[in-house]
């Protein structure tokens, strides 16, 4: 089918703004710096998950490190996601291994399989618990209220 006329500029401009759309989203997705891996002593770790786009790129990444930690708090109707947090952690002989001074709200880590203590400080109020590393990506979860 042939457009001619009126129909046949209402459609191009529709390809066009369509076209352009598409543009303008690789752009502000190019714009936007995904978080790299960086190295804390020897522990490689990957922090962040502010925005929509990080917090995608995060999730495609998991599954390459073996803690995977989210902070959010208590909330109605459900919790939000925090940054800010406070984390260090420790091995079965109390040796310090990983501190960060502003972590979240997700927080990726290779950690050798084993036993750890992690320690997080939100907003002055700590909690401290056990973790295991194990083959996969173990998911922890604080949730402040």
């Amino acid at each position: 089918m042939k457009l001619t006329g009126r129909r046949a500029v209402i459609t191009a401009s529709a390809v066009v703004l369509a076209a352009l759309t598409s543009l303008s989203s690789v752009a502000r997705a190019q714009d936007v710096p995904m978080p790299t891996e960086q190295v804390l002593g020897d522990v490689p770790y990957l922090n962040g998950g502010v925005g929509e786009e990080e917090v995608q790129f995060i999730k495609q990444t998991m599954k390459d490190y073996t803690l995977r930690f989210a902070f959010s708090r208590a909330g109605t109707p459900r919790a939000e996601y925090v940054a800010n947090v406070a984390v260090t952690i420790t091995d079965a002989k109390g040796t310090n291994l990983f501190e960060l001074a502003a972590a979240g709200p997700y927080l990726l880590l290779k950690l050798p399989p084993g036993r750890y203590s992690v320690t997080a400080t939100y907003e002055n109020q700590t909690v401290t618990r056990p973790v295991v590393a194990g083959k996969g990506t173990t998911p922890i979860n604080f949730v402040w209220k």
